[in-house]
Formats: structure tokens, C-alpha cells, sequence
């Protein structure tokens, strides 16, 4: 296979896969919540500069000509998306507004420049790519993309890490569960477009076919978590978060200490904590105070937060389960959702991270107690 047929055939495989990929998303979410974002990250930076690359390389000289402005303008809309997308994670009230057009301004420069530029100098253009280098335009979108990465990645990570913590606090576990692969998609972003720049600097043609390649193990991923993780909205928009923290005064340690004690008589009592939509928000509701005492005299008096409080209660539920097992003849994977976890995984990880151990390893060691106590 020649260096040309390499290009062809990665780039229109990456077409295929990433349409295919966000159909699968569009069928699967029909764009709920942050999805919609997530698909137009799959498909409006990528697959046009891949259907240039594609078609330039058959010489389907027309199509190419038709494709120039879109594949080197589209791709700078890459880091917006994605800033858009972590904005609406850890946010559900977020909604693109006018301010939000600031980011879409490269995108439009590079369409002006293209479309003042006349035919026979964007085929020589073309021919001049051809070549393995790039013209004045093409470098100036890779400086224009590398300033984007320097400023939207800083900007998504300082984002998420300040509202990461007070978030959790707020959400139940089924509505944490649906965030906490972002952080994680974000860094292994991060990391591929720093393999991308390093390779791109030792060998420019890289940018035709590399790119791509890691663009689908991406994208994969993307998606991948956004089937498993379905949109759930979140309880307390991040923006009510920083405005009750900042007009709420703190109880007093004696009025924490009786929050706590009502919360957590009402929850043995009720056994509300197995619920999968609970939330700080519909317990506050329930006990009737503000969410903010809540968490503050959770984080105060026990600890710990909202989320860690629920989830020992879970643990606790699911031990008395585990030792009722053996007589109703059911396997440990056969009680996590009804200990208030959504999936097994989940369920596993949150077990061994409050006692420590494996729930087989608990259970076995419960027997043997037990044995050794007769």
C-alpha cells in the first residue's frame, strides 16, 4: 500500500466510523442533554476535513474545491464543542446563548479568507498540499488550532475542577455516575492531541492520517460512556450551587448536629437511601431544609458528603442481603440494584472503597466468623 492509498483508505474509514458512531448516538440518546454536543463534536470539525482529504487524494477535483472552506474553518469548532459539552455536563440549565457565538469566530474568519480567495488559487492550493507541505492558509489554521488547545483545554479543567466537588455533593449516585467519565474523557483527549503536535512537528504529513486514527479511539470512547451513562438531569444547576453557598448562612454546630440526626433517622426509617433518583435536593425537600445546611452539616458533622453519607447506607443494606444469600439461593450480582446502584460496576467499586474488600471477600470472611464462633 502506497502513502497515498494509506491516507485514502483512513480517512474514508474514519468518515464511515464516525457517522456510524453518531447515528448510533442520535438513535440510541435522541440527543438528550449534553449528547447533542457530544454528536457534533463526532461529526462537524472531523468529517469534513476528512471528506477533503478523502477526495483529494481519488483527484475529485470539484468536490475538493467544494469541501476547502469547510474542512479548514469546521475544524477549529473542535475545542468550542468541547468546552460546550463539559458546560453542559456539569450543568443542565446551560443553553448556548449569543455571548456563546464568541467561539465560532475562527471558524468564520477561515470562511471569509476561503471565500475571497479565487478558484485557480485555491487549486493551486491544492496541488501545492499535494506536495506534503502545507500553504500559508493551512499553517496559519494549525497555529490558530494549537492557540485553541492552549486556552479551551485550561479553561475545561479549571471548569470542572471547581464545580466537580460542589456537584457531587448535590447529585445522587445514579446523576454522578453520568458525569464522572468526562474528566476522563477530557485528559485522554488532552493526551492524544499532545501526540498529534509532537508527531506533527517531527513529520507534518502526519496531520492526514494520524489524526484520524486517534480521533476514532476518541470518539469511541465518547460514545461508548454516553450509551452506558444515560442523560440524567441534575439536580441543582451549578449556577444555583454558587448562589446558595454565597447567600446562605452556616447553621451552628448544635443545628448541624440536629440536621444530621434527622436525616439519618429518616432515612433508616424510611429506607429512602435505596432510591436511585435520590438526591441531596429531595432529601433536604423531605426533612424540610435548605439544601446548603444539608451538605454543610453532612460535610461538618459526619465528615463526609452527601454522596459518600448514601452510599455507607447502601453498603450497609447490601451486607444484611449478602448474609440473607445463601438461603434465597441468589448471587451477590443479583443485589446491587436493589441496594440502591444502578450497575454492578458501580456497585463493586463502591463496596470496596467503604469496607475495603471485594463482596465475596466480605461474605467469605463473614462465614468463617461465624464458624468460628460455634
Amino acid at each position: 500500500m502506497s502513502y497515498d492509498q494509506l491516507i485514502l483508505t483512513v480517512n474514508t474509514s474514519s468518515i464511515v466510523i464516525l457517522l456510524l458512531l453518531a447515528l448510533i448516538l442520535l438513535l440510541a440518546t435522541r440527543f438528550k442533554g449534553e449528547n447533542a454536543y457530544a454528536a457534533a463534536i463526532i461529526v462537524v470539525p472531523n468529517v469534513p476535513v476528512y471528506l477533503y482529504n478523502a477526495s483529494r487524494m481519488l483527484g475529485w477535483h470539484n468536490f475538493t474545491l467544494a469541501m476547502l472552506p469547510f474542512s479548514f474553518s469546521l475544524n477549529t469548532l473542535l475545542m468550542p464543542l468541547l468546552w460546550l459539552f463539559t458546560r453542559k455536563s456539569f450543568d443542565s440549565s446551560y443553553k448556548f446563548s449569543v455571548k456563546d457565538l464568541i467561539h465560532i469566530i475562527p471558524c468564520i474568519i477561515f470562511f471569509i479568507i476561503y471565500f475571497t480567495i479565487s478558484s485557480d488559487d485555491k487549486i493551486s492550493s491544492i496541488v501545492y498540499e499535494m506536495s506534503g507541505d502545507d500553504t500559508w492558509i493551512g499553517d496559519l489554521n494549525t497555529v490558530v488550532v494549537l492557540l485553541q488547545l492552549l486556552i479551551y483545554f485550561p479553561m475545561i479543567f479549571i471548569f470542572i475542577y471547581k464545580n466537580k466537588k460542589r456537584v457531587k455533593e448535590k447529585l445522587s449516585d445514579a446523576e454522578w455516575l453520568q458525569k464522572e467519565w468526562v474528566p476522563i474523557f477530557m485528559i485522554l483527549f488532552a493526551s492524544l492531541f499532545v501526540i498529534v503536535m509532537v508527531c506533527y512537528a517531527i513529520w507534518p504529513r502526519t496531520d492526514a492520517w494520524l489524526i484520524q486514527i486517534l480521533n476514532v479511539v476518541a470518539m469511541s470512547y465518547l460514545v461508548y460512556n454516553s450509551l452506558v451513562h444515560p442523560y440524567i438531569p441534575t439536580a441543582l444547576p451549578t449556577q444555583d450551587i454558587e448562589k446558595n453557598s454565597s447567600t446562605t448562612q452556616q447553621p451552628d454546630l448544635e443545628v448541624m448536629q440536629e440536621i444530621c440526626a434527622k436525616a439519618t433517622d429518616f432515612l433508616t426509617n424510611t429506607k429512602i437511601y435505596l432510591r436511585h433518583d435520590l438526591s441531596l435536593a429531595l432529601l433536604a425537600k423531605e426533612i424540610g431544609v435548605s439544601q446548603r445546611k444539608l451538605s454543610t452539616s453532612i460535610n461538618t458533622c459526619l465528615k463526609k458528603n452527601f454522596f459518600e453519607f448514601i452510599n455507607e447506607m447502601r453498603i450497609e443494606e447490601a451486607k444484611r442481603k449478602i448474609i440473607e444469600l445463601d438461603a434465597s439461593g441468589y448471587s451477590i450480582d443479583s443485589i446491587y440494584y436493589e441496594c440502591g446502584f444502578r450497575s454492578r460496576s458501580t456497585f463493586f467499586l463502591v463496596f470496596k472503597k467503604v469496607t475495603g474488600i471485594t463482596p465475596s471477600v466480605w461474605s467469605l470472611q463473614y462465614k468463617k466468623s461465624n464458624l468460628s464462633d460455634k
